[in-house]
């Protein structure tokens, strides 16, 4: 495979049969490894869809040196920076402080400025910051993942297909994905309705929250219930919400990774909970689809 910058080799990733977790729950279990995309996750797909986005609009213009902001718990943050060095324009990002000292070096390290925001205030720490940091700038411009049609877009039009095209003559049952900004669950959602009527999906989400209903609460689970609705998040199309607590979730992670051999997040570790949890109430054989976002390495704290 040759490709002219690792922007164009973002997608098709594979999707993993899950043999353990299968035989433990009586269904097949697929995840679609997004983990493996260039910067190590499912957002790169975002991050890249957005400025390419932006730069049809013209709001962006390629090698102008622009400033990009954004607030992003630190995948979206990466899959910006990548994007940014190669297409030339600057990167703030806003990202809580109490997120993992790993992703915020790993961020400098793609030459992002980074700007940390009081956790204390709430799980949108980061955004209200940012909405700040854009008063104060008017010239930045923020893409905004929580509102930018182009994140569920992306996800509508190419991981979805992807997906399709990887089960063939082969129905999946069930797709199982966590709730954070809603644009991978409600993109690929939809595409997965429009080709399988039949498929239910369930969303994920915090033990403390009930995103449904607009609750929101404290949790220690990154990349979930990120303090607001984001209005990419469509729950018409959720067939029901699982709750997951971080000692699952941690558990998980460890298990998956001795017994799978596949390196994993805290919320891809609660999508394979959430399975585990939604496999005893559908029929035997059943075929589960869900997502490994990214790899343990900004989370080995949890590990402690």
């Amino acid at each position: 495979m040759l490709v002219d910058t690792i922007l164009d080799a973002i997608g098709n990733t594979p999707t993993v049969k899950l043999h353990r977790l299968s035989a433990d729950t009586g269904s097949s279990v697929y995840a679609k490894m997004e983990s493996l995309n260039p910067g190590g996750s499912h957002k790169a797909r975002i991050a890249y869809a957005m400025i390419l986005d932006a730069q049809r609009k013209g709001i962006l213009v390629r090698g102008s040196d622009q400033t990009i902001l954004e607030p992003s718990g630190g995948n979206t943050g990466i899959g910006l920076a990548m994007a940014a060095n190669l297409l030339g324009y600057k990167i703030v990002l806003v990202i809580p402080d109490n997120y993992s000292i790993e992703k915020q070096k790993l961020l400098r390290a793609f030459g992002a400025q980074i700007v940390l925001s009081d956790s204390r205030r709430g799980n949108n720490s980061h955004g209200e910051k940012a909405i700040e940091l854009q008063f104060e700038n008017p010239d930045f411009v923020m893409l905004n993942q929580q509102l930018n049609p182009a994140n569920p877009e992306v996800h509508r039009l190419v991981t979805g297909p992807e997906i399709i095209s990887a089960f063939g003559q082969t129905a999946v049952n069930y797709f199982v994905g966590g709730v954070g900004t809603g644009g991978h669950i409600s993109g690929i959602g939809e595409a997965l309705k429009a080709h399988w009527p039949a498929l239910k999906i369930y969303g994920v989400e915090p033990a403390q929250c009930d995103l449904k209903n607009g609750y929101h609460a404290a949790h220690e689970i990154q990349g979930l219930s990120i303090g607001i609705i984001p209005r990419n998040m469509n729950f018409d199309i959720l067939d029901g919400m699982i709750k997951v607590e971080k000692d699952e979730c941690v558990s998980m992670l460890k298990k998956t990774m001795q017994t799978e051999s596949i390196s994993l997040g805290i919320s891809s570790a609660a999508n394979l909970v959430a399975v585990a949890k939604l496999a005893p109430h559908v029929s035997k054989g059943s075929v589960i689809l869900t997502m490994v976002y990214d790899g343990v390495d900004s989370y080995l704290s949890y590990l402690d």
